[in-house]
C-alpha cells in the first residue's frame, strides 16, 4: 500500500510541475520535480524491497540506500526528459 500512495504523490507532483508551467516560478517547479523524483524513488525502493521479500531470490536490501539510488535515477530521468522537451519546443519555434 505504501508503494501505491508514494507513486500517487509522485505522479501528482510531476503532473503539477508539467501542467502549470506558466503559473509557477522556475524554483517552485524545480522543487516539485525534486519532490516527485524523491517520492517516486522511494516508491520504487519499496517495490524492490517487497519483491525481494516475496521471492526470496536475494536478500532484503536496506531501504534508505536503495531509496537514495532510485531517487537519483528518477531525478536524472526527469532532467533528461526536460532537455528533450526543450529541444523539441525549440525546433517548433
Amino acid at each position: 500500500m505504501h508503494f501505491v500512495i508514494c507513486m500517487f504523490i509522485a505522479c501528482i507532483c510531476l503532473i503539477t510541475a508539467v501542467l502549470v508551467t506558466e503559473v509557477f516560478p522556475k524554483w517552485f517547479k524545480a522543487i516539485l520535480a525534486l519532490l516527485g523524483s524523491a517520492t517516486a524513488g522511494y516508491a520504487i525502493a519499496i517495490l524492490i524491497r517487497k519483491i525481494a521479500m516475496w521471492t526470496n531470490a536475494f536478500t532484503k536490501p536496506q531501504l534508505l540506500p536503495t531509496a537514495g539510488i532510485c531517487a537519483g535515477i528518477m531525478l536524472i530521468i526527469v532532467i533528461i526528459v526536460v532537455f528533450i522537451l526543450r529541444k523539441r519546443k525549440a525546433k517548433k519555434a
